[in-house]
């Protein structure tokens, strides 16, 4: 089953411009399948022919070697003598490429009529290899797991109806500044949509994962996502000689989401020296498994050198990671998996758009993110419990009392509300609209 990506709708418009595109996301995150759709629609919508749309995968070691060896001649290979037409060559696994930046220019620089789109698993690579090369001629997309929108378009229309609809009012308030939520109150759909909220937070994204049809099913291609990935990939990029460090870091990380990194104990737990620590640290963000944030200063120079806070980017990686894939009721970090999901939805969201960091005092006042977006400052809090009715927790009030933001948003189970707070206007939402 196909189940269309929201990221479309943000590459679709820029296919018939001249600039190459870059869509880098985690393994088994659907990168392959987009190339797919974004193909259907070339043919469909702007009519392309066919033949001028072409596929590659560098997993094919003989392709990547002619690619290597002549990269303008590799191009034409796949097309007759161009004339006015544009012709499209999907490159898959492009991280493999040696010198590939270099080479894509001298494609761009060269070949006339030619739009190439390429995928990795790895921004490390592509940043390196690709951005220095091709400034202001690549455009660069980030593709994650399925959101939660995406889950339920893949599972209950109905459903997806339904948060398309919340999600608006949401994203109206944090992306555009435009407070017109008048809802209060429970939301009337609140127990359908927690339930298939929490099945998200448990088993995360990944296309696979969401599409299968039992736990065991799921629970089993989780752990071939972390053999084949982490054992596989990460291990060839950091040249281990063994994966236990590897390991034990990542266990040590899943249960520590949501908290303050210590390198101390993180170098303990992983049997690695500080340096080592860092270098490891940076492949599992730049692959894509973990996403560090900084504390909010405004001081930039105490942001970079405060210890930052560490999230994953799939739920059903870190639980899996953890062992535990235990309902809510049975487990004792929900709170930290739904601020993580969060997490998860904002860094989505703020790709090209926004920043992202949390706010902490030393006498110990904390609020969950702190949403940057064009030169405003939101203040999101995340409150996963009972609510009846518009409560502002201290926390919360130091950071506006402190900053005066003119809007925030508390992240709520099933709550609809505003609140005037100073200078603040304050949205009550259900965390699952997000």
């Amino acid at each position: 089953m196909l189940v269309p990506r929201d990221l479309l709708e943000e590459i679709n418009i820029f296919l018939k411009r001249r600039e190459f595109i870059a869509i880098i996301g985690p393994r088994q995150a659907g990168k392959t399948t987009v190339l797919e759709m974004l193909r259907d629609y070339l043919c469909k919508g702007l009519r392309v022919d066919k033949d001028l749309i072409q596929t590659a995968t560098f997993e094919d070691r003989r392709l990547l070697a002619q690619f290597e060896a002549d990269p303008v001649a590799f191009v034409k290979s796949y097309f007759p003598p161009l004339s006015d037409k544009v012709a499209y060559l999907m490159i898959d696994e492009f991280q493999y490429a040696d010198n590939g930046g270099q080479k894509l220019k001298l494609i761009y620089d060269t070949i006339k009529g030619i739009k190439i789109i390429i995928t990795g698993s790895s921004s490390l690579d592509i940043k390196a290899q690709v951005g220095k090369f091709l400034v202001g001629r690549i455009l660069t997309f980030h593709l994650y797991p399925f959101n939660f929108g995406e889950v339920l378009r893949g599972k209950e229309t109905r459903l997806e109806r339904i948060y398309r609809e919340g999600n608006r009012e949401i994203s109206a308030w944090l992306l555009e500044d435009k407070r017109t939520c008048e809802k209060r109150g429970k939301d009337i759909f609140a127990q359908e949509m927690i339930n298939r909220y929490e099945e998200f937070c448990l088993w995360g994204g990944y296309p696979a994962v969401v599409l299968s049809q039992t736990d065991k099913e799921r629970q089993k291609i989780l752990a071939d996502i972390y053999n084949n990935y982490i054992l596989k990939d990460i291990k060839g990029l950091l040249e281990l000689a063994t994966d236990t460090n590897l390991f034990s870091l990542s266990q040590y990380l899943a249960t520590q989401a949501g908290n303050l990194l210590t390198y101390q104990n993180l170098g303990q737990a992983s049997n690695l020296d500080y340096r080592q620590l860092k270098r490891h640290l940076n492949i599992l963000k730049e692959t894509m498994i973990c996403q560090e944030v900084k504390p909010f200063f405004r001081n930039r120079q105490k942001e970079l050198t405060k210890n930052p806070k560490i999230f994953f980017i799939d739920m059903g990686f870190r639980n899996n990671l953890m062992e535990n894939m235990n309902t809510f009721d049975k487990r004792s970090d929900t709170g930290a998996i739904v601020e993580n999901a969060v997490f998860i939805r904002l860094n989505e969201l703020s790709k090209g758009a926004g920043k992202i960091n949390f706010y902490r005092t030393k006498a110990g006042a904390e609020v969950d993110f702190i949403f940057q977006i064009k030169g405003d400052i939101v203040p999101i809090e995340v409150k996963f419990s009972k609510m009846t009715e518009e409560k502002v927790s201290r926390s919360f009030m130091s950071f506006i009392n402190s900053f005066e933001p003119l809007r925030g948003i508390i992240l709520t189970r099933d709550y609809w509300g505003r609140k005037q707070q100073g200078k603040t206007e304050i949205l009550f939402a259900p965390v699952y609209y997000l």
